[in-house]
């Protein structure tokens, strides 16, 4: 009977100090405020200048209202005995990051003191927008800009391959492994292609021109002609039929007689002459008409 009074003292003790301490442990536990209370970027380790500040909030700013969906950058000094991803969703949540009912949105999270970094996703950019591939892609694209202390670029690279997935998921085909986004061409690497390629055939063609120069002059034509290379046949025509056309051509002075006899008997007759009074006229002009009449009648 004793023993019984004993443990259920014992567990009354134990029940009041957890209610008096439970308060206190309650007191404890942070609590997810409703609405954003820190900007979409915190730099706390300084990584940036203003004007790399006001650049990079001014992108952050449109692309999250934009998309309905915010895209946040955050620099640290130390993770607190934390995991990078846990420091991630914790200052996430704690900070009340997030667009809408479903506190949509992404953030990445870099802390110097660790030399790590991490991205957290939440509600949409988590069920849709951003595969755990899509996020190595987007990995890929700036760590080699965090690695080389280019921390701007690194922030504006990430902020704008958020935008373009967001985009990309608003048409119903988020990029995923078998769709990922195609990678710009650099003008450098196109210049360095071009010279490149113009390199190669300068050679190349300075190359045959040495081989060229060992080609001389030759005297005879036989000397360009390849051994066998040439046959020659002896061809002819022939011709088995001939046609000949005749046909007179007439004599320019029995045209110009003609003409002058034509003349003369025109005149004899406006003179009232016939052949036998020319014949005894003494105009000799009307006696060659009157031969011309007799030999064309004879």
């Amino acid at each position: 009977m004793k023993t019984k009074k004993k443990i259920w003292c014992c567990l009354f003790s134990l029940l009041w100090i957890f209610v008096l301490i439970f308060p206190v442990m309650a007191s404890d536990i942070p609590e997810i405020p409703t609405e954003r209370q820190k900007p979409l970027l915190v730099d706390e380790a300084g990584l940036l200048s203003e004007e790399e500040s006001s650049t990079l909030i001014n992108k952050l700013e449109e692309i999250s209202q934009r998309q309905e969906n915010e895209v946040a950058v955050v620099t640290v000094n130390s993770l607190e005995g934390k995991t990078a991803e846990a420091y991630a969703d914790d200052y996430y949540d704690y900070n009340g990051y997030g667009y809408g009912e479903n506190d949509d949105g992404l953030l990445l999270l870099v802390s110097m003191g660790e030399r790590e970094w991490a991205i957290t996703t939440y509600g949409y950019c988590h069920t849709v927008a951003f595969t755990d591939a899509g996020l190595d892609y987007i990995s890929s694209e700036f760590r080699s800009k965090l690695s080389s202390g280019e921390y701007a670029k690194a922030f504006e690279c990430f902020a704008d391959l958020c935008d373009d997935f967001l985009t990309q998921a608003a048409t119903g085909e988020p990029y995923d492994v078998d769709n990922m986004p195609k990678g710009k061409v650099s003008p450098f690497w196109l210049y360095t292609d071009l010279v490149v390629a113009f390199f190669i055939s300068f050679r190349i063609v300075k190359g045959k021109s040495r081989n060229l120069k060992s080609v001389k002059k030759q005297e005879s034509a036989k000397a360009y002609e390849r051994s066998g290379s040439l046959s020659l046949r002896r061809s002819t025509d022939s011709f088995v039929n001939r046609i000949v056309t005749q046909r007179t051509i007439k004599n320019e002075k029995d045209s110009s007689s003609a003409l002058q006899a034509e003349v003369l008997h025109i005149q004899a007759l406006q003179e009232g002459l016939t052949v036998e009074a020319a014949v005894s006229s003494d105009c000799p002009r009307f006696r060659l008409w009157c031969i011309m009449v007799i030999n064309d009648s004879g």
